[in-house]
């Protein structure tokens, strides 16, 4: 049965779905414009799952490393461009 899709309730979809929903909303969870559950969640999630603490790690470091480089604030336009843009990539993302 290998190259089947996972089984509806197995331990691969469910990792899957948690990976999907923590690495979509990363940059509300670093900007802590997210429920305190849903953050309590993907906190979790990061906790057990070494592949999105890494992708975390690397979201975190480029968001401190634009604060500290940056004296003005982007516009918002850019900020939405900016989501926008990576929300497709992740999308593309195997």
């Amino acid at each position: 049965m290998s190259g089947d899709a996972p089984r509806a309730g197995s331990d691969e979809q469910r990792d899957s779905v948690q990976c999907r929903e923590a690495l979509e909303r990363l940059s509300e969870f670093l900007d802590s414009e997210i429920e305190p559950g849903d953050g309590d969640r993907i906190r979790e999630h990061l906790a057990d799952c070494e592949p999105c603490l890494t992708e975390y790690d690397l979201e975190d470091h480029i968001k401190n490393l634009v604060r500290r480089s940056c004296c003005e604030s982007a516009p918002s336009e850019l900020h939405l461009r900016i989501r926008s843009r990576l929300e497709v990539l992740r999308g593309q993302l195997p």
